[in-house]
């Protein structure tokens, strides 16, 4: 039994050896015995050698497709990054032009105020120099070294009292007077 035994063992043994020295050689295709196999099961090893070249090639394409998107896609965000750059300073710009529309607009409200008051004053002014005799308003705008607040209560006189009021002014004066309001 002990031979049996032996003889199974060595059987096994060599049945391992050729089943590991076929897979060696089908592996690293020694002799052409994978091309000889493929032939013998029908398998067209030119034709599976075809395509898989045919997906390398289409894996290639895709690859080159992917890089060129890549490319576009940080060229478009490089260019969208400019244009958040270009608009951040935009809107410091226009926040800039806003202070100083706001600044503007304060100054214009202060000097409207201002003339405003200057109106009202000269208004009163006026009604003061209407409800006066003719030859005591002459007198004093005559005597008035301020020629320019002389010619705006001329100006704003009714048209009948201001010709009174320069009629009875010194000639040279009321000609002054008229060459700053004509």
């Amino acid at each position: 039994m002990a031979r049996k035994g032996r003889a199974g063992l060595i059987i096994f043994i060599i049945i391992l050896f050729l089943l590991i020295f076929g897979a060696l050689v089908m592996v690293f295709n020694i002799g052409g015995a994978r091309d000889f196999a493929y032939r013998l099961i029908g398998r067209d090893v030119n034709q599976e050698s075809a395509a898989n070249k045919t997906i390398e090639v289409e894996l290639e394409r895709e690859k080159d497709s992917l890089e060129a998107e890549k490319t576009k896609l940080s060229a478009l965000r490089t260019d969208l990054e400019n244009y958040k750059a270009q608009l951040d300073n935009r809107e410091k710009e226009l926040e800039e032009r806003e202070v100083l529309l706001l600044d503007k607009e304060q100054e214009v409200d202060r000097l409207n105020e201002k003339l405003s008051g200057q109106y009202e004053d000269l208004r009163e002014l006026i009604k003061i120099y209407e409800n006066m005799n003719g030859e005591e308003a002459a007198d004093i705008l005559s005597q008035m070294e301020d020629v320019d607040k002389v010619v705006l209560v001329i100006k704003n006189l009714k048209k009948e009292t201001s010709a009174e009021i320069l009629g009875l002014m010194d000639a040279e004066k009321a000609a002054d007077i008229l060459d700053r309001i004509y």
